[in-house]
């Protein structure tokens, strides 16, 4: 099916796969195309170890597929001239590829085979530990990495998102062969895939190549069961790490469970929320940063909703991170009687309609747009409707964002300090 949108001048074809997958494709004129492969399968799916599946193979899966009976098929992109490349997150795997029109169809091929077969010899199983055990390690020097698991951990004690996606030395242990290819088998479902592409594209010829490779997978043998919705109990920990200054981050949990449209409101709102309470043209940013409170490199936040989960980031380096804590609190408690909500909510619209038209100027930003949209359900036009017109957000859903989610008495907190 095909809708058009003509303050875009875009269109947007959505297919049916065969087995229950989904296409969303913008055809347009390009020098390249560009597509992500999304399985719905990601850490937060992972059964643990006496389900079979430890925390990390989600991510110990993705790096194994690439190789196959016949080498590594990331050469096989290359060939062609074909970038490829792979992610695991808290609830998909993703795989992408961006390549010139002539060889795009070859290089979705390729794609589909990555994705679709399996080799898995065990002495490669026994090198890719060491490899991702030795990843899990040049992490632990990262400022932004160890501040974020330790924000998860403060958040969500004991529960699988405070555990890195990749896992952990211990888990890693537990993962062979036979395990891989059983994982394999349950979670790489066609009902589980969705591809979004765009470029010089024609859809029917995408459905007919992914129609074809899907054909070939095993039919589906295993109820597809969403993970459950993390539950947030919000503490303050502090992890020792070598800094010239402290890093200390807040962490506000959404509780709200939330779906399709009315998730991306949500998420849309806080981003808003944020920008006009914290962000660089804020009167708090311009207070703090001229007292040396915050440092206006590293401070900012950052919005992660999922169905399964959902909180905010809020944070930055400072020579006083309870000083820091007060004042965001403070303004917190203070911003539901001002009036400055409002008049600076139509500056916090222009930005964020900005950028969502931006998003659709290049393949690689459109796919993004597309996945955020139709993973969650969603049209992308439905979804672009957020940013203006009837259905925009509006200053009651930044009011609603203070109530139930910004709340200061409902905050995790993290605090790297040597």
């Amino acid at each position: 099916m095909q809708r058009r949108n003509e303050p875009l001048r875009e269109s947007v074809v959505t297919e049916q796969l065969v087995g229950g997958g989904r296409l969303c494709v913008v055809p347009r004129p390009s020098r390249r195309c560009h597509a992500v492969l999304n399985i719905g399968f990601g850490a937060l799916h992972e059964a643990g170890v006496g389900g079979g599946e430890p925390p990390g193979i989600a991510h110990f899966l993705e790096h194994r597929l690439f190789e196959k009976d016949h080498g590594d098929i990331s050469e096989r992109f290359t060939d062609i001239g074909a970038d490829v490349d792979a992610q695991t997150g808290f609830t998909t795997t993703s795989f992408s590829v961006t390549a010139g029109v002539e060889v795009f169809p070859q290089a979705m091929e390729l794609l589909l085979e990555l994705v679709g077969t399996s080799h898995f010899p065990q002495d490669s199983v026994t090198r890719e530990r060491t490899i991702v055990g030795h990843e899990i390690q040049l992490y632990e020097d990262s400022v932004e990495w160890v501040s974020f698991q330790t924000l998860l951990a403060a958040l969500y004690p004991d529960q699988r998102i405070a555990i890195d996606i990749a896992g952990t030395p211990e888990s890693l242990l537990a993962i062979d062969a036979p395990m891989l290819e059983l994982c394999h088998r349950r979670r790489y479902r066609a009902d589980a895939m969705h591809l979004s592409a765009c470029g010089p594209i024609d859809a029917g010829d995408l459905v007919g190549i992914c129609d074809r490779a899907l054909g070939d997978w095993p039919e589906d043998q295993l109820r597809r069961k969403e993970p459950g919705r993390s539950r947030a109990q919000p503490a303050s920990l502090q992890a020792p790490m070598p800094l010239s200054r402290p890093r200390h981050t807040l962490a506000f949990p959404d509780e709200q469970p939330r779906h399709g449209l009315d998730l991306m409101r949500q998420e849309l709102a806080l981003e808003m929320t944020l920008d006009i309470l914290f962000g660089p043209r804020s009167e708090f940013f311009s207070r703090h940063y001229e007292s040396g409170l915050l440092d206006g490199e590293t401070f900012g936040g950052e919005v992660h909703l999922d169905e399964s989960y959902g909180f905010c980031l809020l944070g930055g380096d400072t020579d006083d991170p309870e000083g820091l804590q007060s004042a965001v609190l403070d303004e917190l408690t203070e911003a539901p009687g001002s009036d400055w909500l409002e008049t600076d909510f139509e500056r916090a619209r222009r930005r964020v309609f900005g950028d969502m038209i931006c998003r659709w100027e290049d393949v690689e930003s459109t796919v993004g747009f597309l996945e955020s949209a139709s993973l969650r359900g969603c049209h992308p036009f439905d979804a672009t409707g957020l940013y203006s017109g009837e259905q925009a957000v509006n200053s009651e859903d930044i009011r609603r964002c203070l109530e139930q989610c910004l709340r200061p008495d409902r905050v995790a907190a993290a605090t790297l300090a040597g």
